[in-house]
């Protein structure tokens, strides 16, 4: 099997709706939001995608489709990685941690940096920033220059001391 193997696939089972390039040496599959799911359920069953190695979103505030949301995917048995990538206009997308359930700490990082929110997440809540924390530090639209960081308390008892 070959990524053009998988494009054919799914393009002519889902016209219009699945697009594949190879570019960088990266197989990259951008997939409607509609069918994702489908295609990823079918990536790990029919090809051996079985091991889920990251999950990354981006926003893009200036676009209609205001988030990507990109599943780095690989065939251990067929040695192929793919990117599947997602547009979304909002910050909402199903979970995909009833097919990889090694996505669960993933979503969750996407969550907390960029504020996707995985809609059916067994778990979704912060994990590497303070419950505290106000905003999604990776948004092109985080105030930096504004921003009270954290809230000038000491809450940890760590010894932190704010300054202007």
């Amino acid at each position: 099997m070959v990524f053009d193997d998988i494009v054919k696939y799914f393009s002519e089972k889902y016209p219009g709706k699945v697009s594949g390039k190879v570019e960088f040496k990266c197989n990259f599959l951008t997939v409607d939001k509609s069918i994702f799911k489908d295609v990823l359920r079918e990536m790990k069953e029919k090809f051996s995608f079985k091991y889920i190695v990251d999950v990354v979103a981006t926003h893009w505030p200036n676009r209609d489709m205001k988030f990507d949301v990109v599943y780095n995917i690989y065939s251990i048995e067929n040695n192929i990685r793919v990117f599947v990538k997602v547009m979304i206009p909002d910050e909402k997308i199903e979970t995909v941690t009833d097919i990889w359930k090694g996505a669960n700490f993933m979503e969750r990082e996407q969550y907390d940096l960029v504020g996707v929110v995985f809609e059916g997440h067994p778990d979704l809540r912060r994990i590497l920033l303070p419950d505290f924390f106000e905003g999604h530090p990776l948004r092109k639209d985080f105030p930096l220059k504004e921003r009270k960081w954290f809230n000038k308390a000491d809450e940890q008892n760590l010894g932190i001391r704010f300054t202007k």
